[in-house]
């Protein structure tokens, strides 16, 4: 699941409830299909000025994308370069697959 078709469970389809929409232009549903783009420091410097103020006036946007920040930061992804990304992605892949095989050879489904 890339992050642009993440959608997270607060308000997805409405706009924010906590004042975020009426504030900035962009609501909850937006937010979430920028988030991992804003995480990479992907976005023009219009649209993460757009998800920074909805985050100002949104607590469950907020606490998502402070959610996925963590994560980021467990996966200790190198976010400088196509190469350190590719070799993060790369071991994940690795260690997710290795787990996988152990519980089919505990014969778990």
């Amino acid at each position: 699941m890339s992050g642009n078709d993440y959608q997270h469970q607060h308000n997805q389809d409405a706009p924010c409830l906590d004042g975020g929409a009426a504030q900035n232009g962009i609501d909850c549903r937006e937010t979430s299909r920028r988030l991992w783009a804003y995480l990479d420091g992907e976005l023009t410097a219009l649209s993460q000025e757009e998800v920074q103020a909805h985050l100002t006036h949104c607590t469950g946007c907020l606490h998502l994308t402070e959610t996925q920040r963590r994560f980021l930061g467990l996966l200790h992804i190198d976010q400088s370069t196509s190469a350190g990304r590719e070799a993060q992605a790369a071991a994940l892949k690795a260690k997710v697959l290795a787990r996988l095989a152990e519980a089919r050879a505990q014969g778990l489904p």
